[in-house]
């Protein structure tokens, strides 16, 4: 009977604990449960926008970035120098660059919700963040986030630094 789990880091300190109550060695599950098209949303309307190719006004809006979304937090001696918006054919990509003591590139791409699930080979170290779990690097972090992708890359900036930027990124929503 396993009672607790602790993660540890190299030098023994607990990172993480999970401690169990209970466990049922006999669950009840309904035969649904397992079936995967319960899961996916496979609605008839999702199938007639697949064949139509059209896009609806709501992924339209979905697929342009309204407000440029600028980092709260910018390291000491560092400035925006340069801020591109670039159509692309599925979206809109947005390229901040900041120059000084520790420069870095902000990238932030519209992504659209697939209809299937996908493989997307990523690279780095996951690293929990806010509300997504991004991939962090020795110099670049990325991310998803409310339909925006989130791109920082740096040959300067150390990974704590780079988590920093990446934090102060934030999505608040915004009232009209």
């Amino acid at each position: 009977m396993i009672k607790k789990i602790e993660v540890l880091n190299n030098d023994g300190i607990s990172l993480m604990t999970f401690t169990i109550n209970n466990t049922n060695y006999k669950p009840m599950f309904d035969e649904s449960f397992f079936q995967i098209n319960s899961i996916i949303n496979t609605s008839e309307n999702n199938e007639e926008k697949n064949d139509n190719k059209e896009q609806t006004e709501e992924e339209q809006k979905a697929s342009t970035i309204d407000d440029i979304i600028y980092p709260l937090y910018i390291p000491t001696g560092t400035v925006l120098t340069g801020e591109e918006k670039v159509s692309k054919t599925d979206g809109e990509r947005v390229i901040l660059t900041f120059d000084g003591e520790k420069p870095f590139t902000l990238v932030e791409e519209t992504v659209l919700p697939l209809d299937e699930f996908t493989i997307i080979p990523t690279y780095g170290e996951p690293y929990l963040l806010i509300d997504t779990v991004a991939a962090l690097s020795n110099n670049s972090i990325n991310w998803v986030s409310n339909g925006i992708e989130y791109y920082i890359v740096s040959d300067v900036m150390n990974q704590n630094e780079l988590i920093e930027v990446a934090k102060s990124v934030n999505t608040v929503s915004v009232l009209k």
